[in-house]
C-alpha cells in the first residue's frame, strides 16, 4: 500500500492505493500539504468496477477510477461536488457545457477551440464545482476524458449550458427548474444520508447564482455563434477575423 497528496479543489486529498497507476495519473497534482481528508479503495471496489466496465480495465486503472469516486463522497462536506460536463474559460468567464455521454458536448467545445480567440478549456469531462456563498467556481482535475483535457487551473463560472442535437442552431435561457432533471443526472451524489442533502443543497444555491441556457445545434461555426454570443453577450468575431486590415 502506498499513499501520497493531491492537490485537488483548493484541497489536500490523501489517496491510499495499492498500484502505482493513480500517482502517476495524478502526478501534476501532487503536494506535500497537509491532508484536510484521506480516502482509500478496497479491493472489492476494484473487483466490482472490473466487472461493471466494458472494457476490461487494468486493476491499476481501475484503482485510479475508485479513487476519485471515494473522492467524490468526501466533497459534499466540503461546499464541493463533481460534475460531468466541460468547463472552458473565456474572457475571465468560466461556462459549463453538459449533455448525456454521446451528445456532442466534446465536439462543440472543439468548434470552441477552433473559432475563438483566447477560450482555454479548464477540465474536459469531470471538473470539481465548489459552490461558497454566491461564488461558483470549476477546478480542473486530471481526470478530463480520454483526450486528457485539463490545464491546472480554475474560473469562476457565470452560465451553463445544455447541450442537446438539433438541425437547427438555436440557443433558450431557461430556469433551472425546467431542466434539473437533466442537470442532477450530471452531478455525482454519494449515498450517504448526509452528503445527499448537501449535494442537492449545493446544487440549488449554483443554479440560483449562474445563468442555465438550452442549445440545439448542429456541428458547424454557427453553433459555436450562436452559443457564444447568447453566453457571453459579445458579438462573434470568429479566429482571425479580426487581425483583418
Amino acid at each position: 500500500m502506498q499513499k501520497f497528496t493531491v492537490e485537488f479543489a483548493k484541497m489536500n486529498i490523501e489517496i491510499n492505493c495499492e498500484y502505482d497507476y493513480t500517482r502517476r495519473f495524478c502526478r501534476d497534482y501532487i503536494t506535500d500539504g497537509n491532508p484536510d481528508f484521506s480516502v482509500k479503495v478496497k479491493s472489492s471496489d476494484i473487483d466490482e468496477e472490473i466487472e461493471a466496465s466494458p472494457y476490461n480495465p487494468s486493476r491499476g486503472y481501475a484503482e485510479c477510477i475508485c479513487a476519485y469516486r471515494e473522492i467524490a463522497k468526501q466533497l459534499p462536506f466540503y461546499k464541493s461536488f463533481v460534475f460531468h460536463g466541460v468547463v472552458i474559460s473565456y474572457n475571465n468567464n468560466g461556462y459549463l457545457f453538459t449533455a448525456p455521454s454521446g451528445t456532442g458536448k466534446t465536439t462543440h467545445i472543439m468548434l470552441w477551440k477552433k473559432y475563438v480567440e483566447g477560450m482555454e478549456i479548464v477540465n474536459g469531462d469531470k471538473p470539481i464545482i465548489t459552490v461558497d456563498g454566491d461564488r461558483v467556481t470549476a477546478f480542473a482535475t486530471p481526470y478530463a476524458g480520454k483526450e486528457g483535457f485539463q490545464n491546472h487551473s480554475q474560473t469562476d463560472v457565470k452560465a451553463m449550458c445544455i447541450i442537446k442535437r438539433g438541425t437547427e442552431n438555436r440557443i433558450t435561457k431557461v430556469k433551472a427548474g425546467d431542466c434539473l432533471s437533466d442537470i442532477v443526472k450530471q452531478i455525482y451524489i454519494p449515498p450517504e444520508t448526509e452528503a445527499v442533502m448537501n449535494s442537492l443543497e449545493l446544487l440549488d444555491n449554483m443554479l440560483k447564482n449562474i445563468d442555465v441556457y438550452v442549445l440545439e445545434c448542429d456541428i458547424s461555426e454557427e453553433a459555436v455563434r450562436c452559443s457564444f454570443e447568447a453566453m457571453t453577450g459579445e458579438k462573434y468575431v470568429s479566429k482571425g477575423e479580426g487581425n483583418e486590415d
